[in-house]
């Protein structure tokens, strides 16, 4: 084999003898690495004791070898050029030649490591499941995928979440394209009734350490199928008519239900006539259930009719349900109940004391059926009150309302009370009656004074009739019970006389001249009294203050003195004692005229 190799301006001619043994070195190295990393020597390839200068690359293109590593031809060593990837190419091959003819045939393998993690090809998808599918069915799921090699790629999957009460599971089986195929399977009773979808979160994993995953979010929905017949709401109807009634009336309603959905669920009604009313009295709503006479009845010829109704689903292959509906014909018309009720106050309206005891009656009502004559059918109640009064009867025919909780008008004046009597038939039929008790007042509060003391100061000089202050009393009673008169309790002793008081308003004025020095504080006490019988009270005191002003001249003892005083009398002799009267309850401005004594009534002068 000849191999021409140019380098620099000659053209050099290297001779490889093709019977010569070529060596082979055989690297590796793991994917990822920095550019630059060392991959090998050339020169290990070489038969011992040989060396090298210099070699030349066979490298064909396409190979990456160019391209993704770095040969130096000198010393042989090899680097990478770029960091390497197993998944875009696993392995390198090139051929080197030394000048004396020598080959190596070098073989570099890029080792994997767990750079990717299991990919789903969805991140959600749905899968729909008839309920009732047997336990151990199979449904194929696409599988993750995992650029990773060997026990790098996919290793299993598990249900990560939703999987409520364990109904699914997973298998796995490895084919020989080395992907890990994934199968969910039922693995419990599936009941769209009592749950009608599932939300499992599936998660694959790898072989590596740690391990890396992949999620899909896998909904699915448990399909319906006809596994539930319709249900009514009662297995016998009854209804009762008369025989005049019009052609075409609704009589009844049937209802049945069906826990199945779509066509499944869909319920249908119709009369099985080879059992019951071959002559079509009666026809039924198919979608309705309503039942409706066709036909004129005749009491005489048959006064019960009885119907088999049935109730289909529509599947392919119906449910079938029946329900008997029972029909009484009567000759006469339907009557509600009657009731007469009459009111126990004196004016025989709706009305009660608040002093009612319980047990006292409010009212009497009385019921009749004209229908079937008999009373005892009938059954009286009463509604609303808040628990204040109850209904009683001993026969059945005459019932009363009486009071059954103590009452108070200032709490509650008023109840609503609604009275119903029902007949047994059936349907039932009612009569109501609703009304407004009220509640009248008795003299139970006494007024209540803003204030139990008031204080005023006023001064002592005002003309009678002046306004001195007002006082206000409530009662929560109405009427005359809640009707306030004032009034003053005579007192001489704090000269309560002095003032009065508007019996209405309650404003108390002066009656009179007032004196600061007779009396500086007087006081009174105010009664507020309602009109009720018996009248209640209460009181509240009523202090003023009177302020004193300058109303009074100093008084000698006597208008006139008359004195003798013998000549050289010495200087400083008292040669008359003059007595002055004390003003009671003088005042500071007086003091200089009347200066402070110790005798109570009268007293010396200071200059005697």
């Amino acid at each position: 084999m000849l191999l021409l190799f140019f380098a620099t301006a000659e053209l050099l001619t290297v001779t490889v003898d093709a019977n010569a043994t070529p060596g082979v070195l055989e690297l590796q190295l793991d994917e990822e690495q920095p550019a630059g990393t060392i991959v090998g020597d050339i020169s290990a390839g070489l038969p011992p004791g040989e060396t090298a200068s210099l070699y030349f690359i066979s490298d064909h293109e396409g190979t990456g070898v160019g391209s993704d590593l770095h040969i130096d031809e000198t010393t042989g060593i090899i680097k990478t050029a770029r960091r390497l990837d197993r998944e875009e190419r696993d392995h390198y091959s090139f051929i080197a030649v030394t000048m004396t003819g020598l080959t190596v045939e070098v073989s570099i393998t890029v080792n994997d490591i767990n750079d990717h993690a299991p990919v789903f090809p969805k991140k959600k998808a749905s899968l729909k499941i008839p309920e009732q599918t047997a336990v151990g069915t199979k449904f194929s799921l696409e599988p993750a995928t995992d650029a990773d090699k060997d026990q790098l790629t996919t290793q299993g999957y598990l249900i990560k979440e939703g999987n409520v009460g364990q109904v699914f599971r997973l298998e796995t089986k490895r084919a020989a394209n080395k992907v890990l195929y994934l199968d969910l399977v039922v693995n419990g009773v599936l009941d769209r009734e009592k749950r009608a979808s599932y939300s499992l979160l599936l998660e694959a994993f790898d072989g590596g350490s740690p391990k890396k995953i992949g999620q899909m979010t896998l909904d699915v929905t448990v399909q319906d199928i006809n596994d539930h017949a319709p249900v009514f709401n009662q297995s016998r109807y009854h209804a009762i008519i008369s025989e005049s009634l019009p052609q075409g009336s609704n009589i009844l309603q049937v209802f049945a239900s069906d826990a199945d959905e779509g066509d499944n669920g869909l319920v249908l009604y119709e009369i099985n006539r080879r059992q019951s009313d071959p002559d079509r009295y009666f026809v039924i709503d198919p979608r309705s259930g309503i039942i409706t006479l066709n036909k004129p009845l005749d009491y005489e010829v048959r006064k019960v009719h009885e119907l088999v109704v049935q109730a289909r689903d529509n599947a392919s292959h119906p449910e079938i349900t029946n329900a008997f509906v029972t029909i009484h014909v009567r000759d006469y018309n339907d009557n509600q109940p009657t009731m007469t009720i009459i009111f126990l106050s004196e004016d025989g309206s709706p009305r009660i004391s608040e002093g009612a005891q319980p047990g006292q009656y409010v009212a009497r009502i009385s019921v009749s059926d004209p229908d079937y004559g008999e009373y005892s059918n009938v059954n009286v109640s009463l509604e609303g009150g808040d628990g204040k009064f109850a209904l009683t009867t001993k026969d059945s025919i005459i019932y009363l309302i009486y009071v059954d909780q103590v009452l108070d008008r200032e709490e509650r004046d008023s109840y609503e009370l609604r009275v119903m009597a029902t007949d047994s038939g059936t349907p039932p039929l009612r009569a109501e009656s609703s009304f407004t008790i009220q509640v009248t007042d008795i003299n139970d509060n006494p007024p209540l004074f803003d204030q139990q003391a008031y204080k005023q100061t006023i001064p002592e000089v005002v003309y009678p009739g002046s306004f001195v202050l007002q006082v206000t009393a409530r009662d929560k009673d109405q009427g005359p019970n809640g009707d306030i008169r004032y009034s003053i309790l005579p007192d001489k002793g704090t000269h309560s006389d002095w003032f009065t008081i508007d019996p209405v308003t309650g404003i108390i004025t002066t009656a009179t001249q007032l004196d600061y020095e007779t009396y500086p504080k007087p006081s009174i006490k105010v009664v507020a009294t309602d009109r009720g019988k018996p009248p209640l009270s209460s009181t509240a005191l009523v202090e003023i203050n009177l302020q004193d002003i300058n109303d009074n001249e100093p008084v000698f003892g006597s208008s006139f003195y008359n004195v003798s005083i013998k000549e050289n009398t010495a200087a400083g002799t008292c040669f008359l004692e003059v007595l002055q009267y004390r003003v009671p309850y003088l005042t500071l401005n007086r003091s200089k005229f009347l200066p402070s004594l110790h005798l109570p009534q009268q007293s010396r002068a200071p200059w005697c």
